[in-house]
């Protein structure tokens, strides 16, 4: 049987007015119940509904429905099956983390139960890491230490130990961006003015085709695979890749143009050729 049995507390039984005549279930009572047992288990009739108005699966086995008497329910439940509130173990937010930078107070007089030594309120005399004083400030009420600041204790489930951002400020980055903006503020400003010193050497034609040129090379810069055809690349929407830091699949590898053993060395473990495989026809590895 999958019934829910809500058993009470022997105290409630004896001080109920039904104690003194106690009901025994009849034989057409039991069979009534195993019926609408089934009927539950077809989905003929409507399963029993716990104190939050939430279905009870019938199917589930009687021996896990069966509420203790120490429970203290009268009406069908499954909450003695689940994580007990009042058990479950408290952890901090994922966002919570240790405060840095925080400013101490300092006092201007000797307080009572303040350290002896440095004045302090965090710490007594015998606990005091600072240089003993020939009079303390006790005595002398100054040169009063500020209050150190007692972190709390944090204690952090599966995910929070292992958050790799954790505590991590997203203003930092902040100073990035500035720098970079800073150091491009920096290149267009040495482009114009090596363009006006051409200009005022004659290199350049006239104003007009310097103001073309520097524009020419700001939007060479910002050129990506997405914008360009050319032979491999990865022409994908999703992603934007550089052309400068491709390298052209009909180019032939450096390993390649020397297949004479005992040319430049290769490392096959890194891939690498650093020699000129070219040294004995006195040529340069880029041609």
């Amino acid at each position: 049987m999958s019934n829910v049995h809500a058993s009470q507390p022997l105290s409630v039984i004896l001080k109920s007015n039904e104690a003194e005549k106690p009901t025994e279930k009849r034989r057409e009572d039991w069979r009534k119940a195993k019926e609408l047992e089934e009927a539950r288990k077809a989905g003929t009739a409507p399963a029993e509904v716990d104190e939050e108005g939430r279905d009870i699966n019938p199917h589930i086995p009687q021996y896990i429905t069966q509420v203790p008497w120490y429970f203290g329910t009268a009406q069908p439940t499954l909450k003695h099956q689940r994580p007990q509130p009042e058990k479950q173990k408290q952890f901090n937010d994922v966002s919570d983390w240790y405060k840095k930078g925080v400013q101490a107070t300092v006092a201007t007089k000797f307080r009572k139960g303040a350290c002896e030594n440095c004045g302090a309120m965090t710490h007594n005399r015998k606990d005091c890491l600072e240089r003993p004083r020939k009079i303390g400030a006790r005595y002398t009420g100054e040169e009063i230490a500020p209050d150190e600041y007692i972190q709390s204790q944090l204690d952090f489930d599966f995910d929070g130990k292992r958050d790799r951002w954790n505590g991590y400020n997203p203003d930092e980055h902040k100073k990035v961006v500035d720098e970079f903006d800073k150091t491009e503020a920096a290149k267009r400003h040495l482009k114009a003015q090596k363009l006006e010193d051409d200009l005022l050497k004659g290199e350049v034609a006239d104003a007009e085709t310097a103001k073309v040129l520097l524009e020419a090379d700001d939007e060479e810069e910002e050129k990506y695979a997405d914008n360009i055809d050319m032979p491999g690349t990865k022409l994908d929407s999703k992603e934007r890749i550089t052309v400068r830091n491709l390298r052209i699949r009909e180019d032939v590898a450096k390993y390649l143009r020397n297949l004479d053993p005992n040319s430049a060395h290769y490392d096959p473990k890194t891939r690498s050729m650093r020699d000129n495989p070219y040294a004995h026809l006195n040529k340069d590895d880029t041609e």
